[in-house]
């Protein structure tokens, strides 16, 4: 039962706001109108927030308040006027605003209490447990303060402002350099030097990195102590705190925690997946694009949204009741604060002991067929999303992008004619690919074929364009193509590379669809698709899926191929590497075309 805490404060705030906006004309009235809104979200009245967001977007002509005002509309339930927002703007909208404070204002603009009911049920209808932890009195709430607390806290330039300078001449403070080992006190600029979170696709990560002391791998902070094979995992999810700034991979939170558990469990991994200034809306946005498993436990660490409400699901640790001592800080601002490595030590135990050990690991849960998911809440990830999408494509169109289009616009026919496409692979082309080639040649009067270009495949990208060249020379409607930057590539579907590593990873192509969509069909004219079915691979099966989802908005049909088979075996481009490990040239060439079979007798 969530119970919400005294509105007598939002509302006389809200009241203050609503006469400062009625009064303000030329100074600041963006700020005032974010404010009236925010607390209008706090109360849960979307409905009462609207006005404010429509006067920034329409009459201010301020674009980057679309994806906000869409959320509000959503919200309240406004289809009308959100398909007649998304009519009047989608293709035409320009975000070229702060990007940090675009995260923010995203998050402020739904409720607390709608995102933390979101976030349990979905946890929980994935058979996992979840884990919601606060720490509280942190920064000017902290009693008996040492000295050094008090410096901290007093003394902002030193430790904040100035922190990138003495990080950059690796000469800090001496109670930073005091709070590390004899081993780390000279390596102040390595723990300090972390990625910054990026756009990957339809998720903001932190970019893999690797000093020796800081590291990051496939977007996750690197968590020590891990056994080696396991049969359960712990998810930490939050924001700089749960990342660890400004400490070593052994010393993190998610670490110390591991070497805790493992005391008492050696198969049970840990996996960091904070991430620097995460809110709970993007922690949303992460969670429900990654894998959990039934018998997961799921904990997300010290969201400030945590602190808005009440709910007994959400355990605190007070840090007055923690015997400090003179090194717990990194830094201490007025609300908020970072864990030194004796710090991070010391809440491992608490965090282990009170709530990991005896709420998470020995309690089972069931799945819950009951629980339901707001769908609302589910568009608005959607609608962030696109964000993120029309965040990155903005970036690329003055330089990759419109080099891409250029080369693309040579190629341009008629409306008239009927126009498809298909993006291939082909590592290497086989018969398999043939069909779904010639096919999708026979539907249409003109085939494009995208060769995708990333080379993370077998063979190179040359040889593999090369193939699908030469093997579809008798197709006299086709033109075969490079993919470019913006066709199953690390920008847009990273997961499409990591398929076999990754058979349980929730992939999301959205961003796929919609580069494809607004640019590269567009260009085109291209108004069909062609898909090979895919009954084995999880991550190919999703792509397929997310087209046939967002395809048709764009008025592009999407029509997807049954794969043939040989010898009552899917033909497949993995089975012809297979083959060639073991020099099986005899069922290479029943399965591929003789472009390929010459080149990989010739060169292997």
């Amino acid at each position: 039962m969530l119970l919400k805490h005294t509105n007598i404060g939002i509302k006389i705030r809200l009241l203050w706001y609503i006469v400062s906006h009625n009064i303000i004309f030329k100074f600041d009235r963006e700020s005032v109108c974010n404010r009236v809104v925010n607390n209008y979200v706090k109360l849960g009245r979307y409905d009462k927030a609207i006005n404010y967001f429509e006067e920034l977007l329409m009459k201010k002509k301020k674009e980057e308040y679309y994806f906000l005002l869409l959320n509000l509309y959503i919200m309240s339930n406004e289809n009308e006027k959100r398909e007649l927002l998304v009519s009047n703007y989608k293709e035409t909208i320009n975000c070229r605003s702060d990007f940090i404070s675009m995260m923010d204002k995203f998050n402020d603009s739904i409720n607390d209490i709608d995102k933390f009911v979101y976030i349990n049920n979905y946890i929980k209808s994935k058979g996992a447990t979840p884990v919601f932890i606060l720490t509280e009195n942190r920064g000017t709430a902290l009693k008996n303060k040492s000295a050094e607390e008090k410096d901290l806290l007093s003394n902002q330039d030193l430790y904040i402002r100035s922190r990138s300078e003495w990080v950059k001449e690796n000469n800090p403070p001496s109670y930073i350099k005091g709070l590390y080992s004899v081993e780390h006190k000279d390596k102040i600029k390595e723990l300090y030097g972390f990625s910054a979170p990026i756009i990957k696709a339809t998720k903001i990560l932190h970019s893999d990195f690797n000093n020796g002391i800081v590291s990051v791998s496939n977007g996750l902070r690197t968590t020590k102590y891990q056994p080696k094979e396991s049969k359960k995992r712990i998810l930490f999810c939050g924001s700089s705190t749960t990342f660890s700034t400004g400490v070593s991979d052994e010393d993190t939170l998610v670490s110390q925690i591991q070497k805790e558990v493992s005391l008492y469990h050696d198969d049970i991994k840990l996996e960091n997946h904070g991430i620097s200034g995460m809110n709970l809306l993007l922690a949303i946005n992460h969670l429900t694009q990654i894998n959990i498993s039934k018998g997961d436990v799921v904990v997300l660490f010290d969201f400030d949204e945590f602190g808005t409400f009440k709910d007994e699901s959400i355990k605190k640790i007070d840090l007055n009741d923690i015997k400090r001592g003179k090194d717990f800080f990194t830094d201490l601002t007025k609300r908020s604060c970072h864990f030194s490595p004796k710090g991070n030590k010391k809440l491992a135990k608490i965090i282990t002991n009170e709530f990991i050990l005896p709420s998470a690991i020995e309690k089972e849960v069931g799945l819950d067929p009951n629980l339901i998911l707001c769908p609302k809440i589910s568009k608005v990830l959607d609608n962030f999303k696109y964000y993120l999408y029309k965040q990155t494509a903005q970036t690329c169109e003055s330089g990759e992008m419109k080099e891409y289009l250029d080369m693309l616009g040579k190629h341009t026919v008629s409306n008239e004619l009927k126009v498809g496409s298909v993006a291939v692979n082909c590592n290497p082309i086989t018969n398999g690919h043939m069909h779904l080639l010639t096919y999708a040649s026979e539907q249409v009067d003109k085939l494009f074929i995208f060769v995708i270009e990333e080379d993370q495949s077998f063979f190179k990208f040359k040889d593999r364009l090369h193939l699908v060249t030469e093997s579809t020379k008798h197709l006299n409607n086709v033109t075969v193509l490079p993919g470019g930057k913006f066709i199953c590539t690390e920008l847009t579907y990273p997961d499409y590379f990591d398929k076999d590593e990754q058979r349980e990873v929730i992939a999301d192509a959205s961003m796929e669809a919609w580069f494809f969509c607004e640019y590269i069909a567009k260009k085109l004219n291209i108004k069909t698709i062609f898909l090979g079915n895919e009954p084995t691979c999880k991550v190919t099966r999703q792509y397929n899926e997310k087209m046939q989802e967002l395809l048709p908005d764009y008025n592009i049909d999407v029509d997807i191929i049954e794969r043939i088979s040989a010898d009552k075996q899917v033909i497949s481009a993995s089975k012809v590497r297979a083959c060639l490990k073991e020099r099986d040239f005899e069922t290479i060439k029943k399965i591929v075309p003789a472009p390929t079979y010459d080149f990989l007798k010739n060169n292997y």
